[in-house]
């Protein structure tokens, strides 16, 4: 009888790599570089480590040539993490630079969303079933917990925008608990954009408008770009 195949011994960076693959779902080489290696790593590393993995069947990967590539996690994988062992949902035209977005603006400020089920978790609060698609980041501000939530742009009228920051908030505010957060100035909201016209369109309207107690701000995340264009 054929022995089932083990996994190979894991570092602390393989460990890293499965880790943030599958917190964020998809993740492009050079997400992995900054987050996971170290800046002297060079390229020929970075893609020898990620190909072993791959051999190993603990990542996935999509894509032809080298800037192209991204990877996903796969159940191997996911049981090498803190994270449920299941198999990973398929991503689609639209997910995949959503989901990149994410990962590529948290590399940038060096903050770690919460997976649906660590806030459900965490904060029962302030949790609910609708929340679930949910991007949430947690944030130390003068030694208080602030809480930020990502939303994704994805083309259409700039002014739609507004209506779905106001949404959110309307949302949020029907739970005691996160009335408080969003009165006490400790929550914000992120739109991520591709586009810098775009960008300058949602700055604009929402200058236009008040929300309260609760920070609204834009990020331009190019990996958005070339989804947002076909968009319209």
């Amino acid at each position: 009888m054929a022995k089932k195949n083990k996994p190979p011994h894991l570092s602390n960076r393989d460990r890293s790599i499965l880790e943030f693959v599958g917190r964020y779902r998809a993740a492009t080489p050079d997400l992995l570089q900054r987050s996971c290696f170290r800046r002297r790593d060079s390229d020929a590393n970075v893609r020898r480590v990620l190909a072993r993995l791959v051999k190993h069947r603990l990542l996935a990967e999509h894509g032809v040539g080298t800037s192209a590539k991204y990877y996903t996690p796969t159940r191997r994988g996911l049981s090498e993490t803190s994270f449920p062992s299941r198999t990973p949902r398929k991503l689609t035209e639209q997910t995949l630079p959503e989901l990149l977005a994410v990962a590529e603006y948290c590399t940038a400020k060096k903050f770690r969303k919460f997976t649906p089920t660590e806030f459900a978790l965490l904060f029962p609060e302030l949790w609910w079933s609708g929340s679930r698609s949910s991007v949430y980041i947690p944030r130390r501000v003068a030694g208080k917990l602030h809480l930020q939530l990502l939303l994704i742009d994805r083309g259409g009228a700039d002014r739609r925008i507004t209506s779905r920051v106001r949404r959110v908030i309307a949302q949020r505010s029907r739970l005691p608990k996160f009335r408080v957060f969003i009165r006490s100035g400790r929550f914000e909201i992120v739109v991520l954009t591709g586009l810098v016209n775009q960008q300058t369109r949602i700055d604009r309207q929402l200058h236009r408008n008040s929300f309260g107690a609760v920070s609204v701000s834009t990020a331009l995340m190019p990996s958005l770009g070339n989804s947002l264009t076909l968009e319209r």
